[in-house]
């Protein structure tokens, strides 16, 4: 469970990268569904070739169905998710956009305790709301240079979105049917569902962009091939492994605060000394209590 846990830590981390490309984007001309148009493109056609090569056992096709479907709509939900989060942070402070957003792990923490009896230790408990306390302590703190409110409910939708899919990441995990479904497959069908909404995305816009002059920067290759290097292989070889793990031991409700907790801390880092947004003795505080909150989490 140790190793698990670890390796939730290292994903999280890597997840600093998606809120670094969804915000850089922009300010290279791109458009951040083409960004993901690309980037599916790539992660479903690794996933398939590994597919074909790979040993997946015989699976009844409801399990399969069922499993695909989940990870399918997550995969087209988080494209809108990161469209919205991608306009936020061209408004308002990187830092705490993400961290706010990140804050739907509460939706998949609260799921495992309510609907697959996973131990609501208190500790645990103590350590959630340590994450939140961090979360709250980022929103309050006082801005400058920003426009006031246009991003706040750009963030609050983002939210939501954030907390539906990673509800239907996890939900697979619970159950043992799905257990048995490959990694390799989970990913495929995740990057399918971002492949059909980009694209849906992007012709509905393809007026108000030069897809040319989007597929010929090369700063599109750079954001796509980096953000599917790490998530191809983190989520086939450490996310889905160890999130079933944590399930099989009780305690998948951890895994999004672990991931969560991680990238929030990856991307305060980020803010501070890359965008050189103004760190407050609250944001600190913020910092302090994130990291607080994924020891405690974790005992």
């Amino acid at each position: 469970m140790l190793g698990a846990i670890i390796s939730l830590v290292f994903v999280g981390a890597s997840w600093t990268l998606v809120g670094v490309v969804m915000g850089a984007a922009p300010k290279k001309k791109l458009d951040p569904a083409v960004v993901q148009l690309t980037g599916a493109v790539i992660s479903f056609s690794v996933a398939l070739m590994l597919l074909l090569f790979t040993n997946v056992g015989v699976l009844p096709f409801r399990d399969l169905f069922w499993c695909g479907l989940a990870y399918f709509s997550a995969g087209a939900i988080n494209c809108i998710m990161q469209i919205l989060m991608s306009n936020a942070m061209q408004k308002g402070p990187n830092g705490i956009i993400w961290a706010v957003i990140q804050s739907a792990m509460i939706f998949p923490f609260m799921l495992g305790i309510l609907f697959f009896n996973v131990e609501p230790r208190l500790i645990r408990f103590a350590g959630l709301f340590s994450i939140l306390l961090s979360l709250l302590l980022s929103g309050v703190c006082k801005q400058n240079n920003f426009q006031h409110g246009s991003w706040k409910m750009l963030t609050f939708i983002s939210f939501l979105l954030t907390g539906v899919t990673q509800t239907l990441v996890s939900l697979p995990s619970y159950f043992e049917s799905s257990q048995a479904v490959t990694p390799v497959f989970r990913t495929m069908c995740l990057a399918l569902g971002v492949l059909f909404m980009s694209f849906g995305r992007i012709v509905t816009i393809r007026k108000e962009i030069s897809l040319k002059a989007n597929l010929t920067s090369k700063w599109l290759w750079i954001f796509s091939l980096s953000l599917q290097f790490f998530g191809l292989f983190f989520a086939i070889k450490l996310q889905y492994p160890s999130m079933d793990a944590l399930a099989k031991h009780g305690a998948g409700s951890l895994a999004y605060p672990l991931l969560v907790g991680s990238c929030v801390v990856g991307f305060s880092l980020y803010s501070i000394f890359f965008l050189k947004e103004k760190v407050t003795p609250l944001q600190w505080g913020a910092l302090v209590s994130c990291l607080a909150g994924i020891i405690l989490i974790c005992l």
